[in-house]
């Protein structure tokens, strides 16, 4: 009864009610009608991370991504990059006294290490001589083995020593460096030596182009007060600084009668302004005499001692302790010293092109920095360092790579191959032209 007493009233309400107030009513109605068809809003849920495992035959065929296991992944990235936590970094600068031997000690690395490193070392003939200044750097593990050894010889090389297949691979990384040319000129008035250094040349260039021309000018006697020279040196900057290696390239030398010339070649020999040489051949052979080659240059050599594929950059000739050795051609000796590997070696460079190397010696009869020339007795053979009996090991390179001694094309003309005459031209004219010359004034 009191429901339907209620419904008359709301009735009689919307009947009374105007027609305005009635529309709006009823739109409020429909409005509340469709909001409560639309779907509640879900409350957020919290994210869950899980590892995601496909079985192999679920892999789809086309061209959609395929999941991998999350291990899969940390196995890749594993191999590509290594763990090296644990390891320890060691830099040493070299100071005066300091051997790689007592580095090793202090470290805890064997002996037998280091004997290993030095005849890898072989190649390039530098862990043994070791000068202040220079900076080592060593990667150790935490089992104290040698993961890796850099050497900083100078601004411009760098070597290093790589364990790879638990043996130790060497590289020496040279940077080109840029060479820039220089002109130098003045006047004699008294000694050639003086005025040259008051004109900017160093004691090396000096002795260069004394060596140059010395078997065709006489610097005390042909020379007089009022005579001239000019000099074109070119020298090696590394990262904006000059190195301090640096060869001459041309020389004149101007008296009151004649004009003496020098041009560097390729092929590390000067010549005059025609072509002609001005320094002696290379020779062959470093000895006198015929002797047998115990081994010859070979890149794939296994190494008698160690029994590994060891290259073999050189020539050995079985010579008897104290056979007298002679430098190939005209030099300057940038090494001489010992080497634990290499027994007493000399390191003669003949130009920007060729270099030799002679290992093994008893005796050592030239200093670095000394000049040479083709034939001049250097050294004697013997069985230093680590050897399998007395010989000669001898070595040429060809910039700076090891060639066979006894099968490389050597300049043996006295005048510029005919095949370098065209390019020796174009430098000869481009150094007197840097030097404000002309080839039609001399």
């Amino acid at each position: 009864m009191l429901f339907l007493t209620r419904l008359k009233a709301f009735i009689s309400f919307i009947n009374n009610m105007p027609k305005q107030h009635f529309f709006a009513l009823i739109i409020l109605f429909v409005f509340l009608l469709v909001i409560s068809f639309i779907p509640a809003h879900e409350p957020e849920e919290k994210s869950i991370k899980r590892q995601l495992v496909l079985p192999t035959a679920a892999a789809p065929s086309d061209d959609y991504a395929v999941a991998k296991p999350i291990t899969a992944d940390k196995d890749e990235y594993d191999k590509a990059l290594p763990d090296f936590s644990g390891n320890r970094e060691v830099e040493i600068e070299i100071q005066a006294g300091d051997t790689l031997s007592g580095i090793f000690q202090k470290e805890g690395l064997s002996a037998a290490l280091l004997q290993e490193l030095l005849e890898v070392d072989k190649q390039y003939l530098r862990l043994g001589n070791l000068l202040p200044g220079q900076k080592v750097d060593l990667l150790i593990d935490p089992d104290n083995k040698l993961l890796a050894l850099n050497v900083i010889i100078d601004r411009a090389n760098t070597l290093s020593f790589t364990l790879k297949d638990e043996q130790y691979v060497s590289l020496l990384e040279t940077k080109p460096g840029e060479w820039r040319n220089s002109s130098f000129q003045g006047s004699v008035n008294g000694s050639f030596y003086v005025d040259a250094k008051e004109a900017g040349l160093s004691a090396g260039q000096i002795q260069q182009v004394s060596s140059a021309l010395q078997d065709k000018f006489d610097f005390n006697r042909q020379l007089r007060p009022g005579d001239s020279f000019h000099v074109l040196v070119a020298k090696k900057y590394i990262d904006g600084e000059y190195s301090f290696d640096s060869e001459v390239l041309a020389i004149l030398i101007k008296t009151r009668h004649q004009t003496f010339s020098a041009f560097l070649n390729e092929d590390g020999r000067y010549y005059d302004t025609e072509g002609n040489g001005l320094t002696k051949a290379y020779r062959r052979y470093p000895l006198n005499g015929k002797y047998r080659i115990s081994s010859s240059f070979n890149n794939k050599r296994l190494h008698p001692i160690t029994k590994r594929i060891s290259p073999h950059n050189g020539t050995d000739f079985a010579t008897p302790i104290g056979t007298k050795v002679y430098a190939v051609g005209d030099g300057v000796v940038i090494r001489a010293g010992y080497h634990p590997a290499a027994g007493n070696y000399i390191v003669i460079k003949h130009g920007r092109k060729y270099t030799t190397r002679f290992l093994h010696l008893s005796k050592i009869l030239v200093r670095k920095g000394q000049r040479v020339k083709m034939g001049t007795l250097i050294a004697k053979s013997g069985n230093t360092g680590r050897s399998t009996g007395p010989h000669l090991h001898y070595e040429f390179h060809v910039y700076n790579k090891p060639v066979d001694a006894m099968k490389v094309d050597l300049p043996l003309s006295q005048k510029v191959p005919k095949k370098q005459q065209k390019d020796f031209v174009k430098r000869r004219d481009l150094f007197l032209k840097e030097m404000s010359q002309t080839y039609a004034s001399l």
